[in-house]
């Protein structure tokens, strides 16, 4: 039995492998089609498998049988001809404590994937843990999405043990943009990470976050675009 992805938030699949519960975002490209679909999927005594895939939005998602890449960050927003990612290396303990720290790619890989040209940037992990990391936690009310960004506003601090005074906006890059949301379309919480670069090929790894954003109010998913965004796909009743 084949799990029909594209219209579920978090579902139980039976198969001949037994029962799955999965998680599944989309992130449409423009263009296409086709979409980055991002998946968890938890069976029986904690197995565990996710990764990401690209497939037509007509097609079943079958975890199973998907051909599925590693990403780490999602650098640009995606088009129907290209894709840029960034994984870091995971390396043992013992190898990578003997290294220098490198901060710009150790290595690219091209390739294509469902008739889409993807290239990896592939960062060392002791130069990529060494770098400043960012965790910031924010209530917002409302927000505005231009092609490449979003603008979300009057931000309140959640994180810290001291009262902060309220930020006015902050803008994000649209493409590592995860959406989590309730069965009626209402986000319950917005997750962005990103990587900051220098240098005059920008491919120094300088910093790296993670934006953790709650709306204050009641906001629908269907207020953002579907690309440069990964959304929870939504279950439907009827097909229960």
């Amino acid at each position: 039995m084949f799990c029909l992805g594209n219209l579920f938030l978090n579902f139980s699949c039976l198969s001949g492998y037994g029962e799955w519960d999965i998680t599944l975002y989309e992130q449409k490209i423009e263009g296409t089609s086709k979409a980055i679909y991002k998946y968890d999927a938890w069976g029986g005594r904690d197995s565990h498998k996710a990764g990401y895939t690209i497939l037509d939005t007509t097609e079943t998602f079958d975890f199973i049988g998907v051909k599925s890449f590693h990403l780490d960050y999602l650098l640009e927003i995606p088009t129907k001809d290209f894709i840029e990612i960034a994984n870091v290396d995971d390396l043992p303990y013992a190898e990578m404590k003997k290294m220098v720290e490198v901060y710009t790619p150790v290595r690219l890989k091209e390739r294509e994937i469902s008739g889409i040209k993807m290239k990896t940037k592939f960062f060392q992990e002791k130069g990529y843990r060494s770098v400043n990391y960012r965790m910031l936690q924010y209530e917002f009310s409302n927000f505005k999405e231009s092609k490449d960004s979003i603008v979300f506003y009057d931000l309140r601090d959640v994180k810290s043990m001291v009262k902060l005074k309220p930020i006015d906006s902050i803008k994000v890059k649209k493409g590592h943009v995860i959406i989590h949301q309730k069965e009626n379309e209402e986000i319950f919480l917005i997750v962005i990470k990103s990587l900051e670069f220098s240098g005059t090929e920008k491919d120094s790894l300088t910093s790296k976050f993670r934006l953790d954003l709650t709306p204050k109010n009641k906001i629908s998913s269907s207020l953002f675009s579907d690309y440069g965004v990964f959304k929870q796909k939504i279950k439907r009743n009827d097909m229960l």
